[in-house]
């Protein structure tokens, strides 16, 4: 199966809501045709650390939206009227408690993902759970922004099914797009998945939107500008990938519990006392065994 994606690398417009409404508007309707069009993170309300204040970003958005009585003006109606497929970044929540959200909208359903990694300059509530968003092209993996930093959230999106993992930002030119670009390539090959990377472009924003195959090679990619990106992409590719180099029949999930536990930053693993690790005799190393310190309790490592 193929599927025509399409990146709306544009910027947010402070200054005039209506016609900033009316450019996603006209955006989606050029391009419904496509199985998947991709805005990036908090195209709808703005970044509240550059626009204004969570609070006052929101009431703002939400009193434009009851003032207009043409029901077109509602986007998730107008992308349902139009047959589209959309995937966009909002702000949803309530004074004291804001979520930096990724929001797909398609004729038959809203779904909803609320970032899971809130950036340490930020101040949403993260969410609580990595879901892919079901849609009529399988299950779609979704990230948004620094979440991309965590190896986990891409590999449990993929184990969910995803064979197309997006991932919407608005990352500033300050943090290179190269960076983006190997973590995003890395994603792809370390999990056989198709990478959607979005960014927000802008003054301040990189932009440098891309489309990763899932060896990690650059299918597409834009520069710092706005503008629109498409590509098609082929799952099929995924299938044979995986068939050649497989990983997930490989996995061992009882050697990675670490992951699940809490570890402080800095800690020193290697004064962890461990027991040497023995061989049987048929020549295997088995595993070792941590004895955890006040506990008397022995565990395998």
């Amino acid at each position: 199966m193929t599927a025509q994606i399409t990146l709306a690398q544009i910027n947010f417009l402070k200054g005039d809501p209506l016609r900033h409404i009316e450019r996603i508007r006209d955006t989606i309707t050029r391009y419904k045709s496509s199985d998947l069009i991709v805005f990036p993170e908090l195209i709808l309300h703005g970044h509240p650390s550059l626009e204004a204040p969570e609070g006052m970003l929101y009431r703002r958005m939400k009193k434009f939206y009851a003032a207009i009585h043409d029901e077109s003006a509602d986007l998730y109606r107008y992308v349902k009227e139009a047959g589209a497929r959309v995937i966009l970044g909002e702000l949803k929540g309530k004074p004291g408690s804001f979520s930096n959200v990724a929001t797909y909208i398609d004729r038959d359903s809203i779904q909803h993902y609320v970032k899971t990694h809130v950036h340490w300059t930020e101040h949403f509530t993260p969410g609580r759970e990595l879901k892919p968003f079901q849609t009529p092209l399988g299950p779609v993996g979704i990230t948004i922004c620094f979440d991309a930093a965590f190896s986990e959230a891409w590999r449990v999106l993929a184990l969910k099914g995803a064979k197309i993992i997006v991932n919407i930002s608005a990352v500033p030119k300050t943090f290179s797009a190269e960076y983006m670009w190997r973590r995003c390539a890395g994603a792809a090959i370390c999990n056989q998945v198709f990478v959607v990377y979005t960014n927000r472009p802008g003054g301040y924003f990189g932009g440098c939107s891309a489309i990763f195959g899932p060896k990690g090679d650059v299918i597409a990619s834009a520069k710092e500008d706005e503008t629109v990106l498409q590509a098609r992409i082929d799952f099929d590719e995924v299938d044979r990938w995986r068939e050649e180099e497989q990983l997930y029949q490989n996995r061992r999930p009882l050697l990675y519990r670490d992951i699940s536990r809490s570890h402080p930053a800095g800690v020193d693993h290697a004064q962890t006392p461990i027991t040497p690790p023995v061989t049987d005799i048929a020549g295997d190393r088995l595993k070792p065994t941590v004895l955890h310190e006040n506990r008397g309790i022995k565990k395998e490592a």
